[in-house]
């Protein structure tokens, strides 16, 4: 009587675990089946390198500063995933979490200043003196030359470059980076005239 019992009271536990079991298995393949769904919409997921942690611009790329995600190709931003990052020179700040893309990298082996100068500019340095603006890298500014005039008359000043990306900032100098043309005029001006930098916006 009394196994009868026992059993009649586990049985109904056995079926109730039983059905749960189901529905939690359809439940679970029917997630599955949206998310590879939803994915195969995307893309498919692409492994990707992604910035581990803060990475300043100029700083050599370790291996702790880079992971491998596997993210949506859909979801991926524009331009070509840099192959073998590490090794090479951050030339814009990386964020973390964000794709390594190989046009926020300077040329394998290419180290220093030399790296964040941009592809086609030229790299000089513009003393400031202790009256210079409170630049950082990553700002632009137009260089306008001061000429004094022999006859004591007004002296111009006009632009010889407009735009330029400061490079590093410290100390009494700026290094910027201007166009090819630009470089000579800038040059010209540091040696025979006044040069101030004026800081733009946007």
């Amino acid at each position: 009587m009394r196994l009868r019992r026992l059993r009649r009271s586990v049985l109904p536990f056995w079926l109730l675990a039983l059905a749960l079991a189901l529905v939690t298995g359809a439940t679970v393949a029917r997630l599955v089946g949206e998310a590879s769904a939803r994915a195969a919409r995307l893309g498919g997921l692409v492994a990707v390198p992604v910035a581990a942690r803060p990475v300043a611009a100029g700083a050599v790329l370790r291996a702790a500063d880079v992971a491998e995600r596997r993210l949506p190709a859909a979801l991926l931003p524009e331009g070509r995933v840099a192959g073998a990052p590490v090794g090479r020179s951050a030339v814009v700040p990386l964020v973390p979490g964000e794709v390594v893309l190989a046009s926020k990298l300077a040329p394998d082996g290419v180290r220093g200043v030399a790296a964040l100068v941009p592809r086609g500019r030229r790299a000089l340095a513009v003393p400031t003196g202790d009256a210079g603006l409170p630049l950082e890298p990553g700002n632009h500014v137009d260089v306008l030359a001061t000429f004094d005039q022999p006859d004591g008359a007004d002296a111009p000043t006009f632009p010889v470059a407009a735009g330029a990306l400061v490079v590093t900032a410290g100390g009494d100098s700026v290094t910027v980076a201007v166009s090819e043309s630009e470089a000579p005029r800038v040059a010209f001006a540091l040696a025979r005239g006044t040069v101030t930098l004026a800081l733009t916006g946007g």
